[in-house]
């Protein structure tokens, strides 16, 4: 695999990790209403990291830091949280 192709493929896996969030994020809003207000600061902790991410796929140096991918941790739990949360509650 070219080093070309591997930034490709990286770049794809951010693309589908928002997607999958706002995904999840849109039905975490239309479940709990206004809510869960929550969801949408982690949706966009999400959303600006990936795409800092994709953007500097093509410099030198791609290694995400500890902060970056701390960060995302953070706001993917969230919103498992709040889909968990509204899954189980009646």
């Amino acid at each position: 695999m070219t080093a070309e192709t591997a930034r490709e493929r990286t770049r794809l896996a951010w693309r589908r990790t928002v997607l999958a969030g706002t995904v999840v994020g849109l039905l975490i809003l239309r479940l709990a209403g206004p809510g869960a207000a929550l969801a949408v600061p982690a949706w966009l902790v999400l959303l600006a990291v990936a795409h800092r991410r994709i953007g500097v796929l093509g410099h030198a140096r791609t290694e995400p830091t500890g902060r970056k991918l701390a960060l995302v941790a953070l706001a993917v739990t969230t919103l498992a949280v709040f889909g968990t949360v509204l899954a189980v509650l009646p």
